[in-house]
């Protein structure tokens, strides 16, 4: 279809699917952009985020990416044509008033969402969203291409999902303490009554004289066994329990069992 090479009359010139396409392009570039913003401004005003920063980086863009997409295909798309058709109508080169009226509309997320980073963040898009659009149908008239505005984002992304794994510190090594902390902090198991600090426990229950043991082995960097030996006897019987696991960063598997069960309710609170 013939180009008009001038913007009068550009909604009679550009067909529909090209115009579909343009409005899909200006919803990507407005929403990655956007998403790639609201993740770096979490990573350097969220306390708690502090160690992977790179992946949290190119995790959470991702995941505002579609989750923002979404509201932008299904609210923005249907703004962007209505306000694009009173724009052919009544204002045609105010193409200023056509992203001030997007920016207005994006506002309206704090209906759904009524909070201040909502507004602001729903503004931004429908304002980057309506630069974009113009921008790339002025490509178009031009017949030039657009590729160089996908590339930046792009590079974007990669440079500073790297930049920032870069500079984010180490996580601290795997101690004793904390081997332990996370073996014992699981409730209602067997193990719930054995101090959770490397050490022992002696006192009495159900009549037992009993004696509690937590002991931590180190056996590479970041990896410790941790072992819960239990001793009980009274005038008629003793006898010794023994559990063991593997514990690392964020985990731990079961290594030994051995030994009789004691006679009373391991998970009964000592007497």
């Amino acid at each position: 279809m013939k180009k008009d090479k001038n913007t009068k009359g550009i909604m009679m010139t550009e067909s529909f699917g090209k115009l579909i396409e343009r409005k899909l392009k200006a919803a990507f570039l407005a929403t990655f952009i956007v998403a790639m913003a609201w993740v770096c401004w979490n990573i350097n005003t969220d306390e708690e985020i502090i160690y992977h920063l790179g992946t949290h980086f190119y995790s959470m863009t991702l995941t505002y990416f579609f989750y923002i997409g979404f509201f932008v295909l299904i609210y923005g798309l249907f703004a962007s044509f209505i306000v694009e058709f009173f724009q052919r109508e009544w204002f045609e080169r105010a193409d200023w008033l056509y992203v001030l009226i997007l920016g207005v509309c994006g506002s309206a997320i704090g209906l759904v969402f009524p909070f201040k980073s909502f507004i602001i963040a729903g503004i931004l898009i429908a304002v980057l969203y309506g630069i974009f659009d113009k921008w790339l149908q002025k490509r178009w008239l031009q017949d030039k291409g657009s590729k160089a505005l996908f590339i930046a984002p792009f590079l974007a992304f990669v440079l500073l999902g790297g930049f920032f794994q870069f500079t984010s510190p180490s996580l601290p090594s795997v101690t004793a303490e904390d081997a332990v902390e996370f073996a014992t902090t699981d409730k209602g198991t067997k193990i719930d009554d054995f101090p959770n600090k490397a050490g022992t426990w002696e006192g009495k229950v159900d009549g037992y004289e009993v004696e509690r043991t937590t002991a931590v082995e180190q056996l590479e960097e970041n990896l410790y066994l941790v072992t819960f030996t239990e001793s009980w006897q009274n005038s008629m019987e003793n006898g010794t329990w023994m559990t063991s696991y593997q514990v690392d960063r964020g985990s731990m598997t079961l290594y030994d069992e051995k030994g009789d069960m004691p006679p009373y309710d391991m998970i009964e609170t000592p007497k």
